[in-house]
């Protein structure tokens, strides 16, 4: 068990360091203007990676959320911060060419990000009461919104599957396997529209490390509706409960 959250922080702390360089790259030269789309999106990257070291600081102190408010607006927060990231992978790779609207980046990607981490949060919760909400377990697809998500939503919703022990050995071999759709989808297209040696700059590195880990944050966060309830403890109810009774 300590192994697997280990590596799963390993995993998400890959992710933030690949979104912070990567928010770096994608400044323009006169710097932030909030009034302008790719300014206002810049700004919600950065200050939600702070908000999100935040909580993994709290984590660490032991003083991790716990309420369903709590847990919802976490996964708000990780969730705006995760769409913010794979935002600024896109920007990367788009290069110069890149562009970035108040609808497509604020209307379709941060806030359907917003609304699948939320609702993963809530899912969270419920898990912790020993009450999951297996139709929560189909969340991601909101991000079907943009067809084109499904390349990384559908790997990970098996991943997630997979990571929470579920089915047969066999079974969880093969969703595994799935994992390796993001791969070559994204060698495709990059060779499509651009020159895979630019996967070899600074640049082009810490954007292949951020599809990558944040494929690998999205499957964690898949799993937590597959997962069964914990063991009775100071996270299992809400802090306004005693042994599960009101008091």
């Amino acid at each position: 068990m300590a192994r697997s959250v280990l590596r799963g922080g390993a995993v998400c702390a890959l992710a933030w360091v690949a979104a912070a360089l990567s928010a770096l790259t994608a400044v323009p030269p006169g710097g932030l203007a909030l009034d302008t789309p790719r300014g206002a999106w810049l700004a919600v990257l950065l200050v939600s990676l702070v908000a999100v070291a935040g909580l993994a600081v709290l984590g660490v102190a032991g003083a991790s959320p716990r309420t369903e408010r709590a847990l919802v607006l976490t996964g708000v927060v990780c969730g705006i911060a995760w769409g913010a990231s794979m935002r600024a992978f896109m920007a990367v790779v788009a290069g110069r060419e890149s562009t970035v609207s108040w609808l497509g980046t604020f209307g379709f990607i941060l806030l359907t990000s917003a609304v699948v981490g939320g609702l993963l949060g809530y899912a969270e919760h419920r898990r912790r009461l020993g009450r999951p909400g297996r139709r929560l377990t189909l969340v991601p697809l909101i991000f079907a919104v943009d067809p084109s998500a499904l390349l990384l939503v559908l790997p990970a919703m098996a991943g997630g599957w997979a990571l929470a022990g579920r089915g047969t050995p066999a079974r969880r071999r093969l969703a595994w396997a799935a994992m390796i759709v993001p791969v070559a989808a994204f060698v495709v297209i990059v060779a499509l529209v651009g020159d895979l040696s630019g996967l070899l700059t600074p640049a082009g590195v810490a954007a292949t490390v951020l599809l990558f880990s944040g494929v690998g944050v999205l499957t964690l966060a898949c799993s937590i509706p597959y997962r069964g309830a914990p063991r009775p403890g100071p996270d299992t109810v809400e802090s306004r409960f005693t042994v599960g009774v009101p008091g």
